[in-house]
């Protein structure tokens, strides 16, 4: 439980004794096995009270049977929309060009190679004067 060797064990039983004394030493390893008796017996009580009520929700569980569907089914809606009087409605001032029309101008389609969105390059690079080559001494 401790684990504690014989050796370990020696040396506290020969400080205890040391400073007990030997009358003392008796009356307090009854009282640490009293403490020891009643802490597993408060332990084991508490263990079978748990249990015990796991199995009654487990058996609580397994008895009660499977609950009818009692969610209300949801219907789609009408099939024919309403129509609107010809007065809501106001007439096109003139013709939308088709999406793609807006989209690609020249016709031919987007570029499969090119990305998606626009692209960041990063700072711009300043320029740097060149380099002469002078020989080294």
């Amino acid at each position: 439980m401790f684990n504690i060797g014989a050796a370990e064990l020696a040396v506290i039983f020969v400080v205890a004794l040391l400073l007990l004394g030997p009358e003392k030493l008796p009356e307090l390893a009854r009282g640490i096995g009293k403490f020891m008796r009643e802490f597993r017996r408060q332990t084991d009580e508490v263990r079978g009270m748990v249990e015990k009520e796991f199995y009654q929700m487990d058996h609580e569980i397994k008895e009660t049977p499977a609950a009818p569907n009692t969610v209300p089914s949801i219907k789609p809606p009408a099939t024919e929309a309403p129509a609107l009087p010809e007065s809501a409605s106001a007439p096109p001032a003139e013709a939308a060009p088709p999406p793609q029309a807006l989209l690609d101008p020249d016709g031919v389609g987007p570029d499969p190679t090119s990305p998606a969105g626009p692209v960041y390059e990063g700072p711009p690079a300043e320029e740097k004067p060149p380099v002469e080559d002078k020989p080294h001494i």
